[in-house]
């Protein structure tokens, strides 16, 4: 298992949302949307939540996280103290 299995995609997915976001979505009546717009703001949406689940399985399982106790063993042996 990699150091940061789930934390790396979560960036990426959240790079891939930003490519598609729509400025204004919110303040567009939905008759005005063009259907570029429309599928382009549903791609950000899709990336947007893949990117929240991959962040909320990182945050539960990678040991980059200083409340894992994967973390704080390796902070430990890196300032050298002893267990």
């Amino acid at each position: 298992m990699g150091v940061a299995m789930y934390l790396g995609p979560a960036f990426l997915f959240a790079a891939f949302a930003s490519l598609f976001y729509v400025p204004g979505f919110f303040d567009m009546p939905l008759g005005l949307l063009t259907p570029r717009q429309l599928v382009s703001q549903m791609l950000f949406a899709t990336f947007a939540l893949i990117s929240l689940a991959a962040l909320a399985r990182s945050i539960e399982l990678d040991p980059v996280w200083p409340w894992r106790p994967e973390f704080r063993r390796a902070m430990n042996w890196l300032l050298g103290r002893v267990p």
